[in-house]
């Protein structure tokens, strides 16, 4: 049994005063997520381009005002976990450390201050960064979970890069979370992907890739474990999926594969500013403990403004539960 890939066009019919009120149709693209089944429009705007998006003025505007993750009032200013847990009161990893959110997504809910750096743009964002923040994040889920499995069993890591992805500080900073329930999509994906082994007895992350390497127009690389695909169904502009073969928890990667991870996102970030997209989130999702039939994914889709005030999200994802995008994945692959 294969996944589906299902994808069909439809179209709108109005009368268009830019050609003195003849009849036109415009025909756009349904399609649904191989996996979870969730359904994405995709409509091409072939005239679309991104305004460039320069956020050192304000970088150097917050930092005036005074930033709790800049070096010099990190420690006065920013939250201790409890002894009971980390000793130290925070965890460091390279040049990374993690703090307490003050505001909490979940009952553990670490911020990882990735750097000393005030503001890194997208395009120069060094991988050792990047290395040293994600195993700053999984030292710090692995320790929630020694400390309290019950209520740290389900993880995640995100980044929301500035403003347009919901990042309030401008600091390079990841979430780190931890809770007795999984988020909603997080949910659905191991539900998906459990249906789809008892069904077929096989991994839907492995067909999907088999598939996508048979096809070719939306596979992307790999390096090591982790294949990078252009989403056949996303979730916004830019969407790519990532897949770390044969591996489900965050337990199971290893120094090597947060290195394919960091190099792998260099690139798309290269490809993002080529772009004028100058925000993005990134969310993994990992299996609680091995899961046969579903190997550790993750989502990265950028963000942005529409005439630079109107967010790209809308009733249509907040409330209707549906995606959109302006760029078809196929096109991602060859300017990537």
């Amino acid at each position: 049994m294969s996944l589906a890939f299902q994808r069909e066009t439809r179209q709108s019919v109005f009368r268009d005063p830019r050609r003195d009120f003849q009849t036109s149709k415009a025909e756009f693209e349904i399609r649904f997520d191989p996996i979870t089944e969730e359904l994405t429009r995709i409509f091409p705007l072939h005239n679309f381009r991104l305004q460039r998006r320069d956020w050192a003025p304000l970088a150097t505007l917050t930092q005036e005002k005074g930033c709790p993750f800049c070096p010099d009032a990190l420690k006065k200013a920013t939250p201790l976990f409890p002894e009971a847990m980390i000793p130290t009161g925070r965890l460091t990893h390279g040049g990374a450390t993690v703090i307490p959110n003050l505001s909490p997504y979940a009952p553990y809910s670490g911020v990882v201050i990735m750097c000393r750096e005030h503001y890194l743009p997208l395009a120069q964002f060094p991988a050792g960064v990047m290395e040293d923040g994600f195993s700053a994040a999984l030292a710090f889920l692995e320790q929630a979970q020694a400390y309290d499995s019950a209520n740290a069993r389900y993880s995640t890591i995100g980044w929301n890069y500035m403003p347009f992805a919901g990042g309030s500080v401008i600091h390079p900073h990841l979430q780190a979370l931890a809770g007795p329930e999984p988020s909603n999509r997080h949910k659905l994906s191991m539900e998906r992907s459990h249906s789809y082994y008892l069904e077929t007895g096989n991994n839907a992350w492995e067909n999907l890739i088999d598939q996508e390497k048979v096809k070719g127009d939306r596979y992307l690389w790999q390096e090591g474990s982790l294949h990078w695909l252009a989403s056949f169904a996303p979730r916004g502009l830019g969407d790519l999926t990532l897949v770390f073969e044969g591996k489900s928890t965050l337990r199971d990667l290893a120094p090597e594969d947060i290195h394919y991870l960091a190099r792998g996102l260099q690139r798309v970030f290269r490809f993002y500013d080529s772009l004028n997209l100058p925000s993005f989130n990134l969310a993994l999702f990992p299996a609680p403990e091995k899961q046969p039939g579903y190997w550790l994914n993750a989502r990265l889709t950028g963000r942005f403004t529409v005439f630079d005030w109107t967010s790209d999200i809308n009733s249509l994802q907040l409330l209707l539960g549906d995606f959109y995008s302006f760029l078809p994945p196929e096109n991602i692959r060859a300017k990537i």
